[in-house]
């Protein structure tokens, strides 16, 4: 989960005027790539606003994860679960930003926990993330069909268990 909370995190990090950013959607490819070479690939959709909502709908598996400031929700409908934690990173998307080194007009590093992130952008539009993880995974993040600030509706941000779901808080 760690992994993922970063991912989220660094998403907004790559907008190259996030002062004009309001929302964002579009879809994304993630590749994960272990030491013997071996990938998975992992595809959905994105959603972002500047109130710190965010929602990752992945399509394989079928999961989506809700982060609301330092709240995680972990959706897994075919488990019938959804996992509930909170988290003690700062997810102050201006302060991210601003600790974000550009390399040159395409390209933004930044250190967190021990994991550097590669955000590669094309006028103004996130196009990929790039990192290695803890376990020396390489991760790679393309984004495409990127739409900024358009109108989102604000209950795609907002998880509702059905009756028959169990709920894991950590």
């Amino acid at each position: 989960m760690k992994v993922l909370i970063s991912i989220i995190i660094f998403i907004t990090v790559s907008f190259a005027n996030i002062f004009d950013i309001k929302t964002y959607q579009g879809t994304f490819k993630q590749t994960v790539t272990n030491n013997s070479n071996k990938e998975i690939l992992y595809t959905g959709e994105l959603y972002f606003n500047s109130t710190g909502h965010i929602l990752w709908k992945y399509f394989n598996p079928n999961k989506n994860v809700y982060i609301n400031k330092n709240k995680v929700i972990i959706d897994e409908p075919e488990l019938e679960q959804a996992i509930i934690s909170t988290i003690d990173i700062d997810l102050n998307l201006i302060k991210i930003l601003k600790q974000s080194k550009k390399i040159d007009d395409k390209t933004y590093t930044n250190t967190i926990n021990d994991i550097t992130y590669t955000i590669k952008v094309y006028e103004d539009m996130l196009q990929a993330i790039f990192y290695t993880d803890e376990l020396n995974n390489k991760i790679k993040i393309v984004f495409s069909n990127g739409k900024i600030n358009k109108t989102i509706k604000s209950d795609i941000f907002k998880f509702n268990a059905p009756d028959y779901y169990d709920i894991i808080r950590k």
